[in-house]
This record gives structure tokens, C-alpha cells and sequence, in this order.
């Protein structure tokens, strides 16, 4: 015990989406994932249940005890104290998969000798199937010592994934980026799928007709990047079409006005920096979106 490789015995506590899925994909990737516990026992035995040879335990100290390295995929707030409740040693690797907490909160593991790390997934979980399917071409966010960051690093590559060094002080910004593109865009969804009711159809309809363009915006970007992958009226410079956007919103949808704006306002330095979107154009989109927000906010 003690020197990190891919034979290091691998445990998880939290088995929820997350834990699950990271314990499926290791143990898939040639990972010995050996131990779990949760807060639920039955989770713990149905994390057991998709990983050969793994065992569901009582509690988190039991499942510590078989193990080298410990993935702690807990909700965010509960990390340090799970943390805090266990006994380690030397021998032991803590690793927890927040992506917005710095290693600091795993600090009564360190204090007791134990090492280090964090090694976020920068993917957006629904389910364990599509947290699996998901995993190949995420990014990982990785903290922590020199031996840690190698082990962790081969970690992602092996299982298809993109790793990157993240410095404590960075870590939220680094988060807060996966959150707007992940769940902000997902509300941001709602929210537009939400104004087809006001068309005599269902939130659904909205669901069905619009997440095909998200799937291709994400193509767009993913092949041409920023700004070339920048579509739209605003990249065109169509004045009038957001003139009507934001007549429209104003008399029947007033409180997607505000978010209507924001989104403009912060995509218009993209727009123009592809090119396709003239200065003077791009000067009366602002006013009209600045105009419009005052409405939105009064």
C-alpha cells in the first residue's frame, strides 16, 4: 500500500449517480473497485451490484479498511464532515469529486498522513447509464501533489477522458463554468420550452422541437469553436428580428424579458468578433437589449 498505480484497491463512499457511475467506468477501465459504503445501505449494495468483485459495507470506516484509495463522491457540503468521522493513515489516497471545493476540505484526512486529491468530471449527471455512456471526452478537473496528479491524470486518460491541473484558487471559477453550460443552460431550457404552452401546445412540444438545436449548437462549437461556430440573429446583425424578439417578450412573456437581454448582451462580443456582425449594427442591438431590461426590471 502506499505507491499509486492501477492496481491500487479503490473504494467509494456516496452512491448516488455520480459514485456509481465513476465506480462502473474504473472497474470497466481495469480498476479494481473493491468497497462502498453510503448513507443508505441498499445504495451502497446497488453500486455492489454493477462492479465485479465489490462489496457493499456498513459504514465508511469499514470500506477505508479495504482499500488504498477513497473516492469520496458525496454532495459537496457533506464532504468535509464525512471526512472528518473516519480514521486514516499513510496509506491511504482521499480523493473527492467536487468540482468547486479545493483539496482543503479533505484536511482531516491529510492532517492524519493520508494523501490528497480531487478529480471532477465536467459532465452534467442524470443517470448512471448516460453518467457512464457520458464519461469518454470529459474534461477532469484534478488537485493535488505530483504523485497524485500522475495517478489521477492516467486515471482519466484511461477512461477516455481529458485531464487538467486546477490550482485551489481556481477551482471556482472552473466550476461555475460547468454549472451555467450544465444546469443554468438546462434552465435556460426549460424556460424557452416553457413558452410553446403560450403557442396551444405542451412544455414537452418545446422539449421535443428544441433539443435537437441544442445538440447542434454543440456540434458548431465542438467543430469550429468561438466565434466561428457563432450562429444566428445576432452574428447576422438582424436588427429587426430582435426588435421583434423583444416586443414580443415584453407583451407576452415578460419575465424571460431580463434573461432574453442578458444572453444577448453577453453573446455580442462573440458576434462581432466573427466578423459577420458590423460595429453600428452590433451598437443598436445593445441599446435596444439595454432599453428592454430597464423594462424587464421595472
Amino acid at each position: 500500500m502506499g505507491n499509486l498505480s492501477k492496481r491500487s484497491k479503490i473504494g467509494i463512499l456516496g452512491a448516488g449517480i455520480v459514485g456509481k457511475s465513476i465506480a462502473v467506468v474504473l472497474s470497466r477501465s481495469g480498476y479494481p473497485v473493491v468497497a462502498t459504503a453510503s448513507r443508505s445501505f441498499s445504495s451502497a449494495q446497488d453500486l455492489a451490484h454493477l462492479v465485479v468483485d465489490s462489496r457493499a459495507c456498513v459504514n465508511p470506516q469499514e470500506a477505508v479498511g479495504f482499500v488504498d484509495v477513497i473516492f469520496v463522491t458525496t454532495p459537496d457540503d457533506s464532504i468535509n464532515q464525512v471526512v472528518s468521522e473516519i480514521n486514516w493513515s499513510a496509506d491511504h489516497t482521499v480523493i473527492h469529486c467536487s468540482g468547486v471545493s479545493s483539496v482543503d476540505v479533505l484536511e482531516p484526512a491529510s492532517v492524519q498522513g493520508a494523501k490528497v486529491g480531487s478529480f471532477h468530471p465536467m459532465q452534467a449527471f442524470a443517470s448512471v447509464e448516460n453518467g457512464v455512456k457520458s464519461i469518454p471526452g470529459t474534461t477532469f478537473g484534478i488537485e493535488g501533489s505530483e504523485e497524485v496528479q500522475g495517478y489521477l491524470k492516467q486515471m482519466a486518460l484511461d477512461v477516455g477522458g481529458h485531464p487538467i491541473s486546477l490550482s485551489s484558487e481556481d477551482k471556482a471559477l472552473y466550476h461555475l463554468s460547468g454549472v451555467m453550460m450544465g444546469g443554468l443552460l438546462s434552465g435556460v431550457a426549460a424556460a424557452t420550452a416553457q413558452l410553446w404552452e403560450q403557442l396551444g401546445m405542451e412544455r414537452a412540444d418545446g422539449v421535443r422541437a428544441l433539443t435537437p438545436m441544442i445538440r447542434q449548437v454543440s456540434q458548431n462549437l465542438s467543430a469550429a469553436g468561438v466565434p466561428a461556430g457563432i450562429a444566428g440573429p445576432y452574428a447576422r446583425g438582424d436588427v429587426g428580428t430582435v426588435k421583434k424578439h423583444l416586443h414580443t417578450l415584453k407583451a407576452r412573456a415578460p419575465d424571460v424579458l431580463p434573461l432574453y437581454c442578458h444572453m444577448g448582451l453577453a453573446g455580442l462580443p462573440f458576434a462581432l468578433e466573427k466578423g459577420t456582425l458590423s460595429a453600428e449594427r452590433a451598437e443598436k442591438i445593445r441599446d435596444l437589449l439595454n432599453e428592454y431590461l430597464v423594462f424587464g426590471s421595472g
